[in-house]
């Protein structure tokens, strides 16, 4: 958390932001989470214009001018806010990017997990195959048939652990990796081996189902993710199974039950998903 949802969120509503703005003033408030030295980041950013947003599985990407990237992991807790000069940052405000216009980028994280880290834009795509990323799920080029290829390739693994690996779909965490599988009717502790074509093509569609929704709704705040103007998701109203243990299912009205699954709590409903 945050996810792919969030994720995008959080590029979608910077690209409106601060594209075409320079960045005119650096300070680094706590320099673990920053995988450069201090003078080199500096160097790289000050005075570049940000020329696009992007972002790849759960990083979020901006592209400078100058060809270089800064590469957000927001992990547990990380948030990036757009703020007025005036605001004062947080103690858990670890970067802060003075824009032109008038406005700041805030990088803040209470768990202290994220990390920033300086790359030239054209070794982006080194990153991400060392990061070993499956495909983009909202992306065209995201085939049934090349989903369906991963997972017959570890039979033995547990879907819902699977999905979450990003290998065969990047992206997909705790959250929508639960979500997922109850849209598709499968229970998350069934073995990949175990699914028949039908239900992976079901798991596929309930895939992109539920981002796109998720995405609608500016993601989940289920803990501690804002978006940039630092408001609440609204996709928490519409979860079928994450973080609702014992609770009833809103489709059938069977308990949701709750199992560890890959050192993570998975909830799901027994009879809505086989």
């Amino acid at each position: 958390m945050p996810e792919l949802p969030e994720v995008e969120t959080i590029k979608r509503q910077l690209e409106r932001a601060i594209i075409g703005k320079k960045i005119v003033g650096v300070e680094v408030r706590f320099k673990k989470p920053l995988k450069a030295t201090e003078s080199e980041f500096r160097r790289a950013v000050l005075g570049a214009e940000i020329v696009s947003v992007g972002r790849r599985a759960k990083l979020l990407l901006m592209n400078l001018s100058g060809d270089y990237t800064i590469v957000f992991h927001l992990k547990m807790s990380g948030r990036i806010f757009i703020v007025k000069n005036n605001v004062s940052p947080t103690k858990h405000t670890h970067l802060v990017l003075d824009l032109s216009g008038g406005e700041k980028l805030f990088f803040e994280d209470y768990r202290k997990f994220g990390y920033i880290k300086l790359i030239k834009t054209a070794d982006l795509e080194r990153l991400f195959e060392e990061e070993n990323y499956g495909g983009e799920p909202l992306d065209p080029k995201f085939k049934f048939e090349v989903f369906s290829a991963c997972l017959t390739k570890s039979p033995r693994k547990k879907i819902k652990p699977l999905l979450m690996e990003q290998t065969c779909v990047a992206g997909l965490g705790n959250i929508y990796a639960a979500e997922s599988c109850f849209y598709a009717g499968i229970l998350p502790i069934r073995s990949a081996g175990s699914l028949t074509d039908a239900e992976i093509k079901k798991l596929f569609l309930s895939i992109k189902k539920v981002l796109k929704k998720a995405i609608k709704y500016r993601g989940t705040s289920a803990d501690a993710y804002l978006d940039t103007r630092g408001e609440r998701g609204e996709f928490q109203k519409y979860l079928m199974v994450y973080g609702r243990g014992g609770e009833r299912c809103k489709k059938c009205g069977a308990t949701i039950k709750t199992v560890r699954l890959g050192g993570r709590g998975t909830n799901f409903c027994p009879k809505c998903q086989v």
